[in-house]
């Protein structure tokens, strides 16, 4: 690695400060520690993952049409003109985060407080002070936001590609996907938002066990759409959001809206729910059963298929620790269901969840290249927020026709395994 120091950079140096963006819930009130991730995200962690991984530079240049779908966290919503953003270790075991951007680009930037030097450019452009930053630093290895599998990591078009390299063609040969250093800098969270994450699963979870009852629950009267109402209120109430929802008895649907189906005796019925506290989002998914007249427990058959589709889950979760590839996760809970007879699911075992429900991180992907790529093959590092699905789907005449059993469980990845988000469904709900 070539470093030097980074004296006789051109620009306005910023005193770094803490950024107060803010964390809000919907009622209003700011979260200090959530206000601060963004600061303590690009000026703690990732010094330290570009040294895990051993990554001199990283850059993320960017403009007007064709946004990087990373700029909002990187301190800006908007830029016009070209911008460079860049993250750098310098010789002397330092760290620099630099911003180069239009004269009118640059204020969202300095008052994201996230960089220690803002550069601003006029009529010349930002070659010149692209030039001097990179050849100042003269970084080994850099990384830049291109990316086969990775959308969150694709934010670099060929044609500005084509600019660096003819800004500085001696970078030509330097520049790698920075894909593993986003997925370790987003899918890690820091404890203020495992926290918030793992409220949004217990409250969730909570809801859950409410409408999944005879609280909500009619059988013959209460609809699919009458016990997402319920959940939509109950939420509003403890200062969440939804972030997805889907109630199903009956045939699967996927992902579908709940819909005005009256729920019915005999029926299995499945949530799959979403909602944000504090900006960050759960995802659990529920099964129940509605008991017919005169039966006491779910059929033995109903019963079965729920054992099947929690030891799937629980074969899934038991091998979840930082180094495993998510592959490995799905091939635990795919394994388990095809050993017992059942088709496997036709999707991944699970994903990343955070800000966003489906967040970037590791997939817990099967090995379906035309479908996944190498989505799955990337390592469980500690902090990751996880939601572990995989499902049971069968054709059951008795109930209904194709059906799947959905258990999902939120976990965060600790440094010698998980960690569960709430609590485990570990009996089938029963509705009488």
């Amino acid at each position: 690695m070539r470093r030097i120091p980074i004296a006789g950079l051109v620009g306005l140096t910023l005193a770094v400060g803490i950024s107060f963006a803010a964390a809000a819930d919907p009622g209003g009130e700011i979260d200090p520690e959530l206000a601060q991730v963004s600061q303590q995200r690009l000026s703690v962690l990732l010094p330290q993952i570009m040294a895990e991984k051993d990554i001199d530079l990283w850059l993320t240049f960017t403009r007007e049409g064709a946004t990087d779908p990373l700029l909002a966290q990187l301190g800006s919503d908007h830029m016009v003109a070209r911008a460079a953003l860049i993250f750098a270790r310098t010789a002397e075991g330092g760290f620099r985060r630099i911003a180069i951007a239009a004269s009118y680009d640059v204020e969202p930037l300095m008052s994201s407080s996230l960089y220690d030097t803002v550069i601003s450019y006029r009529s010349e452009g930002i070659r010149p002070h692209l030039q001097s930053v990179m050849l100042t630093l003269d970084p080994g290895t850099v990384v830049v936001n291109s990316s086969r599998d990775v959308p969150m990591a694709d934010g670099l078009t060929q044609g500005m590609r084509d600019y660096i390299i003819e800004v500085l063609p001696e970078f030509e040969g330097r520049l790698e996907s920075a894909e593993e250093l986003i997925i370790s800098l987003f899918s890690r969270k820091l404890p203020a938002e495992i926290a918030a994450t793992r409220v949004a699963a217990e409250q969730t979870q909570m809801m859950l066990a409410e409408a999944l009852s005879r609280k909500v629950v009619r059988p013959g009267k209460t609809t699919e759409a009458d016990v997402a109402d319920y959940l939509r209120k109950r939420a509003k109430k403890l200062g969440m959001e939804q972030s997805c929802m889907s109630i199903v008895v009956g045939p699967m649907r996927g992902h579908s809206d709940p819909t005005d189906r009256v729920i019915q005796r005999g029926d299995l019925l499945r949530a799959d729910v979403c909602f944000r506290y504090m900006g960050y989002s759960s995802d659990i998914q529920r099964t129940a059963y509605v008991l017919k007249k005169g039966e006491r427990d779910a059929p033995d058959f109903v019963k079965q298929l729920w054992e099947d589709a929690k030891a799937a889950n629980r074969a899934a979760l038991a091998v979840m620790a930082p180094g495993v590839t998510g592959n490995a996760v799905d091939v635990a809970g795919r394994g388990y269901l095809e050993a017992h007879g059942y088709e496997g699911y036709p999707h991944a075992a699970g994903h990343p969840i955070g800000p966003q429900v489906h967040d970037i991180g590791p997939l817990l992907a099967p090995d379906w290249p035309e479908r996944y790529g190498n989505l799955g093959f990337f390592k469980l590092e500690p902090g990751m927020t996880m939601a572990v699905e995989p499902l049971l789907y069968t054709e059951e005449p008795r109930l209904g026709g194709a059906i799947n059993v959905g258990i999902e469980e939120n976990v965060v990845i600790t440094e010698t395994g998980y960690e569960v988000l709430g609590s485990l469904q570990e009996e089938l709900w029963l509705i009488r």
